[in-house]
C-alpha cells in the first residue's frame, strides 16, 4: 500500500530594509490583496529539543503552536488560543522552496503527546535511542501572523502569510520579518507568479532558513553569522541536471542568506560570502551551460548589486586586512615618526567611513524591489529546472570540461606579461579563471571517479594558490587606489604601492 506523506510546500522571503507595518500597508494596497478577506493571528511556536540538538541532528523539526485569533486592530484578542503539535522533516529545497514533510495534531493543551507522533518518522526511532526524558522548550517565536487566500484559475489556493514578531532564546532576542507563501492546492509553478507579483512592491529576498532553524541560530550565538558553501550531496557520476539543480540552490542560497544578514551586520565576511556565492554561480553556470534546457535570466540587472559588493568589499579589506597588514612597517617606530602613526590612523579611519557609506547603500539597495527581484528570477529558474533533460552528456563530462579550463589557466600565466603596468589586465583575467576552476572544481568533486578526483583537486589546490596570490596583489593595488580617494598622506599612498611592486605575483612561482 502506497503511503502519502503530508507535505508542506511553500516560499519563503526575507525582507530587508522595511520594517512590519510598512510590509502590512505594501501588501493590503497590492491589486492580488487589497479586496481579499484578511486575517491575523497571535502565534507562539516553541521548539523542543535535547539540549545537544538530537532532533536538529536528524533533521527534525519538532513545534508546539499557540494560536489565538486577532481582531482586525491586529491586537485584541478575538477567540480562544488553541494548541497544536507539529514535527517537520528535512526535505528538498530549492532556494526559497521548501518541500518537507509535515505532521499536525491538535493539542488540549500545551504538552507534548508521544502518541501522535507514531505515525511520523519519529516512531522508526527506538525508545534508548530517542532521549524523550530530555526534551524540552529551547527556543521559541512569537509573532503576529496577517494571512490572505488566494482563489486563483485552475482551482488553486495559496496561503500568504506575514510573519512579525521576535525570535526567543535564553539570554537572546532578535526581530522577526518574513513573508512566507503556502501551496494549498494546485502545482507549486503558481506560487513563483505569485511571488514576483508581490516582489513588485516588496523586497522578497529568497530565504532558506525556517523559523527554527533561525531560532536555534540565535541560542547559538550565529543569528547573523556569514553563510559558507554547504558539502553536495551527490551520487557518484552524477548528470549535469542533478549537479546543477544541488550547485545551483546551494550558491544562490549562500548569496541570498548573506545579503539577508548583510542588511544587520557590519561583518565583511558575510559580504565576502555573498560574493562567494555568487562566483559559484557563475562557475557552475559554465560547467553544466551545454546540458540547461535553458540559459539562466539575464544578470544584467543584477550589476548594480554586485558592483556595491565588489566595492564594498574592497573598502572592507584595504580598512580590516591590507592596510593594518603592513601598519607596523610603515610606522617603524611612533616614538620616532609620531607623523606616520597619525597619518596611520586618520588614513584607516577614513577608510571605515567609506565602507560605512557604501554599506548603507547596500541596504538601501537590499530594500529595492527593484534590484532585489532579480534575485528571485534566479530562485524561479533553478527550482524549475528538471531533474534531468534526458540529453547524452559524455561520461566524463565534469572532467573534461575542468581539464580545458586547467590548460587555458595554464597558458594564461605563461604569457601573461611580467611588467606589471602591463600585467593588471592580464592576470585580473587569469584570476577569474581560478576562481571559475575553483568553484566548479569543488562542486564537481562529488560526481568524479577517483582518479579524476585526484587530478582536479591537485587543479584546485593550484587555482587556490594563485587566486590567492593575485587576489592578495590586487588588494595592495586596490588599497593604494583608496587610500589615494581618501586623500591619505602621499607617504603612506607611496608606501603601499611599494609593497604592492614587491608583491608582484610572478617574480617566482607560486
Amino acid at each position: 500500500m502506497e503511503v502519502i506523506v503530508p507535505q508542506e510546500i511553500e516560499l519563503k522571503f526575507a525582507l530587508p530594509g522595511v520594517d512590519g507595518e510598512q510590509a502590512l500597508a505594501r501588501l493590503r494596497r497590492h491589486p492580488l490583496l487589497r479586496r481579499r478577506a484578511m486575517t491575523h493571528l497571535r502565534l507562539v511556536n516553541r521548539y523542543l529539543d535535547t539540549p545537544d540538538g538530537w532532533l536538529r541532528q536528524q533533521r527534525c523539526a519538532l513545534r508546539l503552536r499557540q494560536t489565538q485569533p486577532l481582531a482586525a486592530d491586529g491586537r485584541t484578542p478575538a477567540g480562544r488560543p488553541r494548541w497544536e503539535q507539529t514535527l517537520k522533516t528535512a526535505g528538498r529545497g530549492d532556494a526559497a522552496l521548501s518541500v518537507r514533510g509535515e505532521w499536525t495534531t491538535p493539542l488540549p493543551r500545551a504538552r507534548l503527546d508521544r502518541a501522535a507522533l507514531e505515525a511520523t518518522p519519529l516512531a522508526r526511532a527506538s525508545d534508548d535511542a530517542l532521549p524523550w526524558d530530555q526534551l524540552d522548550v529551547q527556543y521559541e517565536t512569537r509573532c503576529r501572523r496577517t494571512t490572505w487566500t488566494l482563489h486563483l484559475q485552475g482551482g488553486v489556493r495559496i496561503e500568504v502569510a506575514l510573519d512579525v514578531g521576535e525570535l526567543r532564546a535564553p539570554g537572546r532576542r532578535a526581530p522577526l520579518l518574513e513573508l512566507e507563501l503556502e501551496l494549498l492546492h494546485g502545482t507549486p509553478e503558481a506560487l513563483w507568479s505569485v511571488a514576483a507579483a508581490l516582489g513588485q512592491v516588496l523586497p522578497l529576498l529568497p530565504a532558506r532558513a525556517s523559523k527554527a532553524e533561525q531560532a536555534q541560530r540565535l541560542a547559538a550565538g550565529s543569528h547573523h553569522a556569514p553563510v559558507r558553501a554547504r558539502p553536495l550531496d551527490l551520487p557518484p557520476a552524477a548528470s549535469p541536471m542533478v549537479l546543477a539543480r544541488a550547485a545551483l540552490t546551494d550558491a544562490l542560497g549562500q548569496l541570498c542568506d548573506n545579503l539577508a544578514a548583510a542588511a544587520h551586520s557590519d561583518d565583511p565576511e558575510l559580504i565576502h560570502q555573498a560574493r562567494v556565492g555568487w562566483r559559484r554561480w557563475r562557475s557552475v553556470v559554465r560547467l553544466v551551460r551545454p546540458w540547461l534546457p535553458s540559459p539562466p535570466p539575464d544578470a544584467t540587472a543584477l550589476q548594480p548589486l554586485l558592483q556595491t559588493l565588489g566595492t564594498l568589499r574592497d573598502w572592507d579589506v584595504a580598512a580590516t586586512e591590507t592596510v593594518p597588514a603592513w601598519a607596523a612597517a610603515y610606522v617603524e617606530d611612533a616614538s620616532t615618526h609620531p607623523h606616520r602613526a597619525r597619518a596611520l590612523q586618520r588614513a584607516v579611519r577614513r577608510l571605515h567611513q567609506a565602507a560605512r557609506a557604501q554599506r548603507r547603500l547596500l541596504r538601501d539597495q537590499l530594500a529595492d524591489p527593484t534590484v532585489v527581484a532579480p534575485l528571485l528570477a534566479l530562485a524561479m529558474w533553478v527550482a524549475q529546472l528538471p531533474d534531468d533533460t534526458g540529453a547524452a552528456h559524455p561520461p566524463h563530462w565534469a572532467f573534461d570540461r575542468l581539464q580545458r579550463w586547467h590548460k587555458r589557466l595554464a597558458r594564461a600565466l605563461a604569457h601573461a606579461p611580467t611588467d606589471a603596468s602591463e600585467a593588471i589586465e592580464a592576470l585580473h583575467a587569469a584570476r577569474l579563471l581560478a576562481k571559475r576552476l575553483r568553484y566548479a572544481s569543488e562542486a564537481a568533486a562529488a560526481v568524479l571517479p577517483a582518479k579524476a578526483a585526484e587530478r582536479t583537486q591537485r587543479w584546485q589546490r593550484r587555482a587556490r594558490g594563485w587566486q590567492e596570490r593575485l587576489g592578495r596583489w590586487r588588494d595592495t593595488l586596490r588599497a593604494a587606489d583608496l587610500l589615494a580617494t581618501v586623500h591619505a598622506h602621499p607617504g603612506l599612498v607611496g608606501f603601499v604601492r611599494g609593497v604592492a611592486a614587491a608583491q608582484h605575483p610572478l617574480r617566482a612561482n607560486p
